[in-house]
């Protein structure tokens, strides 16, 4: 892959902040060039997808932050501060660079952990095949965590010593906690076109068919071409973040899709099911690596697609599940 994977960053770092459109066009331009594709030939629906799934692989690796509202000429992208965040792995203590960066800030980074001794080992890699636009993860192993707070300081950043997994896990609500917050009523249900998200499949469906007592709808705006999520529960209903409202169904119906693997600390989580967006950035600030993507699952072959979180220790994807009203469905995660 080459460099055009950290341009989509230095162009959000150096505007600090754009607006949805700006984001889109500077995406959209460079996933172009990335894939030797003219304008005119690009698949609209493919590129949508793969801008959706960028922005959320930044926002969850602390490059950046992301505020969508109905008002789409409201919908900005924020450049993170760049910090030194640590992992929370076993052994000698790891921290992964995060944040906005520059074309300079990796030989910065580098340059000072030449200066600090032979026992300070930086890693460069590559994202997974896929991610295309994802910028380098870049890591820095000591022997002690306070040459990890010595070498962020030289470059004048921040060292977040207690790591930002465990951080984000303990304040992201649970749940129970959202829906406390939401405004309930018992207005009769709306005229817009619809659909219900269907549990086996994990999919928004016309279904002739619904459970009526506990449901998440997804509703079309007749004009404005925007959509709206409600969750009904024993008659009464609230409007829904998207995120939260799939969790909240399934926990009320009693329906586990959370996979971890124990030995490999791989979590699996259904792409249709994403999670929310503070949980899944204590995820993948668990490795430093963006969720990849793999299509199936053979033990569950009517879920069609999974984000799989690396390095994922038992006890925050534990938490994790709890937060959500999950219990982890334990299998084993060969994956090849």
């Amino acid at each position: 892959m080459s460099e055009t994977s950290e341009k989509l960053l230095y162009v959000i770092s150096a505007k600090k902040e754009l607006a949805w459109l700006s984001f889109k066009q500077t995406f959209d331009y460079l996933y172009n060039i990335e894939t030797g594709v003219r304008e005119e030939n690009t698949d609209k629906d493919r590129i949508k997808n793969q801008r959706f799934q960028a922005i959320r692989a930044l926002d969850s690796l602390g490059h950046c932050d992301f505020n969508f509202s109905d008002d789409r000429s409201k919908n900005k992208v924020y450049a993170a501060s760049p910090v030194l965040v640590r992992l929370p792995c076993a052994g000698f203590p790891q921290a992964i660079l995060a944040g906005a960066r520059d074309p300079a800030t990796i030989q910065q980074l580098s340059d000072a952990c030449q200066s600090a001794g032979d026992r300070i080992n930086l890693e460069i890699q590559e994202q997974a095949s896929g991610l295309g636009l994802i910028p380098k993860r870049v890591a820095v192993q000591a022997e002690d965590v306070r040459e990890l707070g010595a070498i962020a300081a030289s470059l004048g950043i921040p060292f977040i010593e207690t790591p930002s997994a465990w951080s984000l896990l303990h304040f992201s609500a649970s749940i129970d906690d959202y829906l406390a917050t939401l405004k309930w009523s018992n207005d009769s249900e709306l005229s817009w076109k619809n659909q219900t998200f269907e549990l086996s499949s994990l999919q928004f469906k016309t279904l002739e068919e619904t459970d009526n007592n506990i449901r998440l709808g997804r509703y079309n705006h007749p004009s404005r071409n925007t959509k709206s999520y409600y969750f009904w529960q024993d008659g009464i209903c609230t409007e829904i973040d998207l995120d939260w409202g799939k969790y909240a169904v399934l926990k009320a119906l009693r329906r586990n899709v959370l996979i971890y693997d124990k030995r490999t600390f791989i979590m699996a989580v259904p792409a249709s099911a994403n999670l929310p967006r503070l949980l899944e950035r204590a995820l993948t600030l668990c490795s430093g690596y963006a969720a990849t993507y793999i299509k199936r699952l053979p033990h569950y072959p009517q879920i069609q697609g999974f984000k799989l979180f690396f390095a994922i220790p038992p006890q925050i994807a534990e938490m994790t599940a709890a937060k959500l009203g999950q219990t982890l469905l334990q299998q084993s995660l060969n994956i090849t």
